[in-house]
């Protein structure tokens, strides 16, 4: 499939808001004018709100309808040029058998959200080709502090166009529950860590692992030949969870057709630990495999939040511990 390249976002552009899941109404409005705020003032970016973001049917942000009418909506509006999800949640994945992927593809914008979003960004770029970005949204500039790596990542893949971009490594990470005090807590970051040593390049899939699980079976679940699998998860995972999941990527076939992996770094509360480790999963999982693996990537729940472009060309060298995108990934 004939990779597209959206437009870079531009200084004084609109980008839609939209929640394909969870309704935005339960973040304090406070939080979210912060955010507004922040993205004005580092970007130069307007927020448009999708008409069901405060919308509430059930669990979700409105119908399966709204919800699909505002993403076209965003999609054939001149005047947005990018969207961003305001968060995740659970149902993400319930809009893609509606959607319209020729309008899509007709219609390229930079496309970024994380976690439930995976969904979303996973099955547009296999049904279409498009360049999507799995990468900070609304809820990630609602923060107390965001860190300049955060953001000059989003920054270069984003909204200016680069031949490669290699990726920083930051100081110092959070993962505390910064919601409750408002209060972002930083530790030092060791860095990335091999796993499993070895270069390898391909494009990439992946994102939030439980989410990404959920395409499985379906049109939308990425084809996984000559890829580099990009992968995390959130708080409310545990080690018995993240095996369940590793296991299960095994069984599908993946690790017999990926070229390498890359793992974000996974949240203190999950609970791994020296007697239930990453490593001890990964060594159950892999066996057999000889791709490399790198972990402990600023992706996904903890801070910083790296852009990952969805579709576009990686190369990873695990004996170095150096990831770079090879190639531009707007227009």
């Amino acid at each position: 499939m004939k990779i597209i390249k959206p437009n870079r976002l531009q200084s004084g552009q609109n980008i839609g808001v939209v929640a394909l899941s969870t309704p935005a109404k339960t973040l304090k409005p406070d939080y979210r004018a912060r955010a507004y705020k922040r993205i004005k003032e580092l970007f130069g970016l307007n927020i448009i709100e999708a008409p069901n973001l405060d919308h509430q049917t059930g669990h979700t942000a409105g119908t399966i309808k709204e919800r699909v009418k505002s993403l076209h909506d965003f999609f054939k509006r001149k005047d947005i040029h990018g969207i961003m999800s305001f968060w995740g949640g659970f149902n993400t994945h319930q809009v893609l058998e509606y959607l319209d992927y020729d309008l899509i593809k007709a219609n390229p914008k930079v496309l970024v959200g994380y976690s439930d979003t995976t969904n979303l960004l996973s099955g547009i770029t296999q049904k279409t080709g498009l360049v999507t970005f799995n990468g900070p949204a609304i809820i990630t500039f609602a923060k107390s502090t965001v860190p300049d790596e955060t953001i000059e990542c989003f920054r270069s893949l984003v909204m200016e166009t680069n031949t490669s971009y290699s990726y920083p490594v930051s100081k110092r990470f959070s993962d505390n529950q910064w919601w409750i005090e408002d209060k972002m807590e930083f530790s030092t970051n060791p860095g990335l860590q091999t796993f499993k040593k070895g270069k390898a390049e391909g494009r990439i899939v992946g994102g939030n692992i439980g989410t990404l699980l959920l395409l499985a079976g379906t049109p939308y679940f990425p084809s996984m030949k000559g890829k580099i699998l990009f992968i995390e998860d959130d708080e409310a995972e545990n080690p018995k969870t993240l095996d369940r999941y590793f296991t299960q990527l095994r069984q599908m076939g993946v690790f017999d057709k990926i070229n390498g992996m890359v793992i974000g770094r996974f949240a203190r509360c999950v609970g791994l630990s020296q007697n239930d480790s990453l490593n001890m999963i990964l060594n159950d999982s892999l066996k057999g495999h000889n791709f490399p693996v790198i972990t402990e990537f600023d992706m996904g729940h903890t801070d910083p939040i790296m852009t990952v472009p969805i579709g576009a060309k990686v190369s990873i060298d695990a004996n170095k511990k150096k990831i770079v995108i090879t190639e531009t990934v707007n227009r």
